[in-house]
């Protein structure tokens, strides 16, 4: 019994064999007098060494019993950062149960639940799930800027890599952004963040990983110029060849198309090309016929646009372009429609609003923040996220016009621009934003432009639409998204709650075998219902479904929009939703015909005609 030889009058010493000595039924009492003893260890340098030294004896103490870190097969690492950050004695629990698990790893604490690799491989969880902590730097910067507790967890994550680092984080990261990256988001700002974590933690581990490079390349040297110019790229450019320049659009092009992401480099490529050499704009811009017909007939218009908008802050929508001009909606109307934006007068408001965000932008800097985000979301529909805000019928419906009424999203937009305000009539009666409240986002960070400045809006509208069409005895989506989507939606509506024929009618009018001209009218907004893995209801949720089709097996899916940043997710009943592998489209999330059925609630149908 170990316990027994610490003598010392250290005071978290004297807890922990307070908390030893006492029976298990009275442990509670003692419990939180070692975890604040810990937390004020915490504060003090070699603290966590201090610690350490006894984390092979905590389970024998009863640290643990009765709380949630008692039990180590019920341990969760996306659980680690939002226990760290709670501060205070959660926080040192946390450390300490931690400690317990690397102490098994390392082969000096043998428990009967969790072997050393198990252990090894929650830590290595753990700290890919938080990497971006893992490789806080100890600088004066960090010290002031940094919270507390982001400080607090860097140093616990650093004292698990150097005890149990493992190559596996990087497989791990790998995974995190191949999955975020395929799904072709507009705000890549994760993805980034996430890149650059991994080559700074290759950079400190001196090690390198083959699997990241493909996405290490896009964002710091695409192409052979770039890795070979750095800093001295811009004069490459201009003392190159025409043939040079070429293989450097086709390598730029490239990179964009494989990954989704876009480099300082594209964005410096795309301003030289359309002043000295537009011709080279099809090398690096179209990707197919369509491309290279809309790029051949609005050259000029294309060229202004870039000028308008593409900037170094603005560059990721230059892949928003590239899709963009894959569309075949390069009408007069829609060309028309985007110069207004070019020169559409600015509301006080909308001003306000960007600046808000934005500080310290001039007047050019803001018009290029609305046409390039405006880009994105024509040449993106499907990468349009909500970010974490509980706004997924309005991104929805933006995901829906720029899809099925492009023109009229511009229209909608432009006006908006002007006047600061949205108008949507639901019953003959005119709702217009301006005369409703506006909820305050929870999250700007991780939302394009276009949504920052609409969603408020919208959601107001669909709001008051919402509270107008209550105890009606049915889901008031039934008269909702038919009015707020305003065009296009199918007027009849089946829930799950009210119609006894909801499985048979979902049949009906989505499987091919039924209806093989099913997605003619598609996308068209559905709504669902999560559940967690006990099978509790997390809430509902609104999607677009976008087609239904054989995948490459020959299983027939339900290829759907989702709001959410990051749509890989496990709905309930242990069901994942693919966005990959599985015959999806950029963007596109699916589900086998009937797994997605388990979850649908609501959906609307066209008018049965004979």
């Amino acid at each position: 019994m170990g316990l027994l030889l610490f003598t010392s009058e250290d005071s978290f010493q004297r807890a922990l064999y307070q908390l030893w000595k006492t029976p298990t039924k009275t442990k509670n009492l003692f419990q939180n007098a070692v975890f604040e003893e810990a937390a004020d260890l915490l504060n003090e340098p070699n603290g966590l060494a201090y610690i350490y030294n006894y984390a092979h004896l905590f389970d024998e103490a009863g640290v643990f019993t009765g709380k949630p870190w008692e039990n180590v097969r019920k341990l969760n690492p996306t659980l680690v950062r939002g226990t760290l950050h709670a501060g205070g004695i959660m926080a040192a629990a946390e450390v300490m149960s931690n400690l317990r698990i690397l102490a098994i790893a390392r082969g000096e604490y043998v428990h009967q639940e969790m072997s050393a690799e198990k252990a090894y491989d929650f830590l290595t969880k753990v700290l890919a799930l938080n990497v971006d902590l893992l490789i806080m730097k100890e600088t004066e910067e960090n010290r002031v800027t940094q919270l507390y507790k982001d400080k607090q967890a860097s140093e616990i994550l650093g004292f698990i890599s150097d005890h149990c680092f493992s190559p596996q984080v990087f497989n791990i990261l790998y995974q995190e952004i191949d999955n975020l990256a395929v799904q072709r988001p507009i705000v890549t700002n994760k993805i980034l963040k996430l890149i650059s974590n991994a080559r700074r933690i290759a950079d400190s581990q001196k090690t390198a990983n083959s699997s990241l490079m493909k996405y290490e390349n896009a964002v710091y040297s695409p192409s052979a110029l770039a890795a070979a110019a750095k800093e001295m790229y811009e004069n490459q450019l201009k003392t190159s060849n025409d043939l040079l320049l070429m293989k450097e659009a086709e390598q730029l092009r490239a990179s964009m198309k494989d990954t989704g992401l876009v480099s300082p480099f594209h964005a410096l490529f795309l301003k030289f090309i359309t002043k000295e050499k537009p011709g080279l704009l099809q090398s690096l811009l179209a990707v197919d016929e369509t491309s290279r017909e809309n790029l051949r007939t609005n050259l000029d218009f294309v060229s202004s646009l870039i000028t308008s908008s593409i900037t170094m802050n603005t560059r990721r929508s230059i892949y928003g372009l590239m899709c963009l001009l894959k569309r075949n909606i390069f009408t007069s109307e829609f060309i028309s429609e985007m110069e207004k934006l070019v020169k559409a007068p600015l509301h006080e408001q909308v001003k306000k609003r960007l600046l808000g965000v934005h500080q310290h932008l001039d007047s050019s800097a803001l018009r290029s923040l609305i046409v390039s985000g405006m880009i994105s979301i024509l040449g993106q529909p499907l990468g349009i996220g909500q970010g974490f805000n509980p706004t997924c019928q309005s991104t929805r419906a933006l995901s829906y016009w720029s899809q099925k009424e492009p023109v009229m999203l511009l229209k909608l937009f432009n006006h908006f621009l002007e006047h600061g305000k949205i108008t949507i009539h639901f019953e003959g009666r005119p709702i217009s934003s301006d005369a409703l409240p506006h909820v305050s986002l929870n999250d700007e960070d991780h939302i394009d432009t276009v949504s920052l400045l609409l969603i408020p809006h919208l959601d107001s509208i669909y709001f008051e639409m919402l509270k107008t069409a209550n105890g009606r005895g049915q889901d008031s989506h039934k008269w909702i998204n038919p009015a707020f989507h305003i065009n296009g939606v199918w007027t009849e509506f089946s829930d799950i709650y009210s119609d006894p024929d909801f499985t048979a009618r979902f049949y009906q009018y989505y499987h091919p075998s039924c209806n093989p001209t099913v997605n003619e009218g598609l996308p068209q907004p559905a709504g669902i219902t999560i559940y967690n893995q006990s099978g509790q209801v997390l809430g509902a949720h609104a999607i677009l479904i976008q087609r239904v089709d054989h995948d490459p097996k020959g299983c027939i899916r339900v290829y759907f929009y989702n709001p959410n940043n990051d749509s890989l997710q496990v709905w309930g009943n242990s069901i994942r939703t693919s966005v990959s592998g599985n015959g999806e489209y950029e963007g596109e999330s699916s589900l086998p015909f009937d797994d997605f059925l388990y979850f649908l609630y609501a959906f609307h149908y066209p008018i049965h005609e004979g």
